[in-house]
């Protein structure tokens, strides 16, 4: 065991006897070439094979495809969303955030692919819209997806979203989730097939990443732990059971923001693409240029001001993952990539030490608790 793979036990065998989480399952990645070592563990109430719901993961993974898509000419960055989602053309723009909906201007251009990745579509969280007509009508309609996708199918989800103006004008705001949704319904118009299908053939399959996808088979069940969510008090409560029968099904929206299930040991294999260039075990995935539209900074002067208000001055938004301005940690460096999943896991790659390392719960994030037990385990992972 490397010194780094011991430190990081010694902190999540701390955090599962403080009560911070019921334990957990992490991978390690350190290193490149005949270098490379990966690690995956687990304490507490999970095995190392435990499938995991990852939520929010699920917009770095769907980046990754996006990207590949991209580079395969299938469709750019600066398509109109209106090319490939027709009902969405004309949409118009709130005057401001909190108007009454048929206070409206006129879109300043077309929303584009990238605005999309940038969470810039004008739907969303955020508290600029908390209380709002905008937000009110977000839920009314079932636009909303949480940690679970919206129970609509991507076809009425959108004809639904083409009724609800924009928070924003196209890319000049920031608000975070529902840009991911619209972009399912992007990347299956302009494939032609069902969003899991082509991350499987796309991604998954040459990762060799085979228990990653929205639901489950039959003999995995088992594997699926339950899933729980803190109260107001911070107590731990149960929203999902153990072997949940619902995961057997294909959801109707693959989400592109959530609903992805995997392993520590597919995850590691996610991470070892990341931090090889987009290159996988039988050769390239995707270019390093495409990789790059992932790990860097997209958020533009008038973005930045609303995102700040969910991602801290600190990190800015890539295609599907925050990206760190700043060293975060003791022994981390600036341009350091992931996000964080509300179901109690987070991912992260540091390309320049070579690192990369993901923790699973399913202790999730919100109520009082915060997610220190993230913060903990990642200062332990980058420690001097």
């Amino acid at each position: 065991m490397t010194e780094r793979q011991d430190r990081v036990r010694s902190r999540v065998a701390q955090l599962t006897e403080e009560g911070a989480i019921p334990g957990a399952t992490w991978a390690l990645v350190e290193g490149r070439g005949e270098e490379r070592r990966v690690h995956v563990e687990s304490l507490g109430r999970y095995v190392d094979d435990s499938i995991f719901r990852i939520a929010s993961l699920t917009k770095v993974v769907v980046g990754v495809l996006t990207a590949a898509l991209v580079d395969d000419g299938v469709l750019s960055l600066d398509d109109p969303v209106d090319r490939w989602v027709p009902e969405l053309a004309g949409r118009q723009v709130l005057r401001a955030p909190g108007a009454a909906l048929d206070d409206v201007v006129p879109p300043s251009r077309p929303l584009t692919v990238a605005d999309v990745l940038e969470m810039g579509a004008g739907l969303g969280w955020g508290p600029v819209l908390e209380g709002t007509p905008l937000q009110r009508a977000q839920v009314d309609q079932q636009l909303e997806s949480t940690w679970q996708p919206s129970p609509l199918d991507p076809d009425e989800w959108v004809r639904r979203l083409g009724s609800v103006p924009m928070a924003h004008q196209p890319g000049e705001g920031w608000l975070y989730q529902m840009s991911y949704d619209l972009l399912t319904v992007v990347l299956e118009r302009a494939t032609g097939a069902p969003l899991d299908e082509v991350l499987t053939r796309r991604v998954l399959e040459p990762l060799g990443m085979t228990e990653t996808g929205w639901s489950v088979g039959a003999s995995l069940l088992e594997r699926v732990p339950a899933q729980y969510f803190p109260n107001r008090a911070g107590e731990r409560v149960e929203v999902s059971p153990v072997a949940d029968p619902s995961l057997l099904e294909r959801p109707a929206f693959r989400s592109s923001a959530t609903g992805l299930l995997s392993t520590a040991t597919d995850l590691a294999r996610f991470m070892e693409l990341l931090l090889d260039d987009g290159a996988g075990p039988n050769g390239p995935v995707l270019p390093p240029a495409a990789l790059q539209h992932l790990t860097q900074d997209r958020l533009s002067d008038t973005a930045r001001p609303m995102a700040v208000a969910d991602l801290g001055p600190a990190l800015g938004w890539g295609h599907g993952a925050a990206v760190d301005l700043e060293p975060q940690f003791p022994g981390s460096h600036a341009g350091r990539f992931g996000w964080h999943g509300g179901t109690g896991t987070s991912l992260w790659v540091d390309p320049t030490a070579g690192i990369g390392a993901v923790i699973l719960t399913q202790h999730g994030m919100g109520g009082t608790t915060g997610a220190d037990y993230v913060e903990s385990f990642f200062s332990a992972v980058h420690a001097l």
